[in-house]
């Protein structure tokens, strides 16, 4: 967070419902070992409650969508004082919901760079529409299709960072806009890139697997530095089979 990187760009982590941890730290090391030159920090959100505050942090809804404000009114402080500097906010599991929320909270004349969301426990039928709209490169969603436990069965009975119970878009994607869909929901979900990421991770679950520094400086830094969405020559952004990585894969491109 020194001066320099700060003039540069920002980057807000959001952990998921367990708050920091090793696994949101290896994301920011990701970065830092691909040469990210913005600003980085890990934003802490939730209830700091001993043993029972992940599960209330994952049924919040209101204090859910409270946090995304808060996340919102950060980055346009940021922008006051370093006016047109990119911002990307990356989201692991819960913290993706509120990555998504922060991003809906964004004043009307306002916007983001653009948001990462990684095995995000939001529902895979959310409108994604307003979100999009201050979003001026998109939204990247990679979601693991292994994840079960917790993004299929856990939020199935628990239910998503945004209340409603189902699979996570972190385990199978987001839907995709109907034939009906208004025009304006069309033209925003043209900005919204998705790849899907099978793993046979040694190193820990599934559910961890996308936050792995080499993962996240092979993968996801080129999203945040290309002037474009999708990144061009990135593996995995178009529809090129990207080589694979020490017990990771990223298997099917954005679509």
């Amino acid at each position: 967070m020194s001066s320099d990187r700060l003039n540069t760009g920002l980057v807000i982590i959001l952990p998921g419902i367990e708050g920091e941890s090793a696994l949101n730290q290896d994301i920011r090391r990701g970065l830092l070992n691909g040469g990210c030159p913005y600003a980085i920090t890990i934003y802490h959100w939730g209830r700091p409650v001993p043993l029972a505050g992940p599960l209330l942090n994952q049924m919040d809804i209101l204090g859910n969508r409270i946090e995304g404000k808060e996340i919102a009114n950060r980055i346009v402080a940021y922008h006051k004082s370093y006016p047109d500097r990119p911002v990307y906010v990356i989201g692991h599991s819960g913290g993706g919901g509120i990555a998504v929320f922060a991003a809906e909270a964004m004043p009307k004349d306002a916007s983001l760079s653009g948001v990462v969301l990684l095995s995000a426990s939001i529902s895979s039928a959310y409108d994604l529409t307003h979100a999009l709209s201050h979003c001026r490169q998109g939204i990247l969603n990679i979601y693991v299709t292994s994840d079960v436990g917790l993004l299929i069965i856990g939020t199935t009975l628990a239910g998503n960072v945004d209340g409603i119970r189902g699979p996570a878009a972190g385990a199978i994607g987001f839907d995709r806009p109907s034939s009906r869909a208004s025009p304006e929901k069309a033209m925003a979900y043209q900005r919204l890139f998705q790849m899907e990421m099978t793993t046979d991770d040694e190193e820990g679950s599934a559910h961890g697997s996308t936050t792995r520094h080499h993962f996240i400086t092979s993968y996801v830094l080129p999203w945040l530095t290309a002037a474009t969405w999708p990144p061009p020559e990135v593996p995995g952004a178009v529809s090129t089979t990207p080589p694979p990585l020490p017990a990771n894969n990223l298997a099917a491109a954005s679509r």
